[in-house]
């Protein structure tokens, strides 16, 4: 399966703004368990500004649709001044050591 990570910085001054925003984007795209499941959802400051990370596993066959969604609702944050966003996959470590031929421990 596909795990989407999207990695955000919201500048300290704009974080008030960004809370806004985001109450907007989940109400235009509210979670949609068909598609993916949020994994987690973290935030901590730094120097450079508030950062968060979200992680959510996509359904087999869903990573299209997932991936749409979630540039589609991470565009909206683009209002606010200075948000900057990353958006990334990662297979889990099943399929990844698959690739190589190999099967993970289990747990």
């Amino acid at each position: 399966m596909v795990i989407i990570v999207v990695e955000s910085l919201i500048p300290h001054e704009k974080a008030p703004e960004a809370g806004k925003k985001w109450l907007e984007v989940v109400k235009k795209f509210p979670p949609d368990r068909s598609v993916s499941k949020q994994l987690f959802l973290a935030m901590r400051p730094s120097i450079k500004g508030f950062i968060i990370l979200g992680a959510w596993e996509v359904k087999d066959g869903k990573e299209k649709e997932a991936l749409v969604r979630m540039n589609e609702s991470m565009l909206m944050f683009t209002e606010v001044e200075g948000y900057k966003y990353s958006i990334e996959t990662f297979l889990s470590s099943v399929e990844a050591m698959g690739l190589i031929g190999l099967k993970p421990p289990e747990n």
